[in-house]
């Protein structure tokens, strides 16, 4: 949420407020308004105030798990989100990629369909999920500085007017970017990882 634009009736999103540690959620089923839509073969479950994806840890170099969770609810055009997001541990046996990390998703339509920032340990990157091009993946923007270690939390904002995108983390911006080519103007907020634990919590949004 930025207090730059003066956001009016901030709606605060409890989706991860009350959620007690607890039992793991099945692929498909859905939780205090969070779907989940793959599991990595591992667990997703709430943990205290927010929710929790461990994949299976992968065992070879060829080998990937991925974990993602998104809003039952499809928030419409012009909605800024703010959410704590922190790594974990990095669960890849031998070393790990860098962005094997937790990401966070907005306007998310479908597994093809998304967009994301990822903090990871040697930098970030903001990208678009696109079948338009080769891997199905855009980067938008990326840089080596400032560095995300793993095991902090870390604050992370963004604000969205059409194709125009601003990220912040820890209320200092680390990119903005314009989209002209069929911007995701709406859609789910999503919690990702890839061969990491991760937790996500306090979501909020506003308008």
């Amino acid at each position: 949420m930025s207090l730059r634009r003066g956001l009016l009736g901030v709606l605060a999103l409890l989706l991860l407020a009350g959620c007690a540690s607890g039992q793991a959620w099945e692929e498909g089923s859905e939780h205090d308004g969070w779907r989940v839509v793959f599991d990595g073969h591992g667990v997703v479950r709430p943990d205290g105030d927010g929710v929790l994806l461990e994949p299976r840890h992968a065992a070879s170099a060829d080998v990937t798990h991925g974990g993602l969770v998104v809003t039952t609810q499809a928030h419409p055009a012009g909605t800024d989100l703010a959410i704590t997001a922190s790594t974990q541990e990095q669960v890849r046996e031998g070393d790990p990629n860098p962005w094997e990390v937790a990401w966070v998703l907005w306007n998310y339509q479908d597994p093809e369909h998304f967009y994301a920032v990822v903090l990871k340990p040697n930098g970030w990157e903001v990208s678009k999920q696109d079948p338009a091009y080769p891997g199905n993946q855009r980067f938008l923007a990326s840089g080596t500085e400032p560095r995300f270690p793993i095991g902090a939390d870390y604050r992370v904002e963004v604000e969205q007017a059409d194709g125009v995108m601003s990220v912040s983390v820890d209320g200092e911006q680390l990119a903005e970017v314009t989209d002209t080519e069929r911007p995701y103007t709406e859609g789910a907020i999503g919690l990702y990882t890839e061969d990491a634990r991760v937790r996500f919590a306090d979501l909020r949004t506003g308008r």
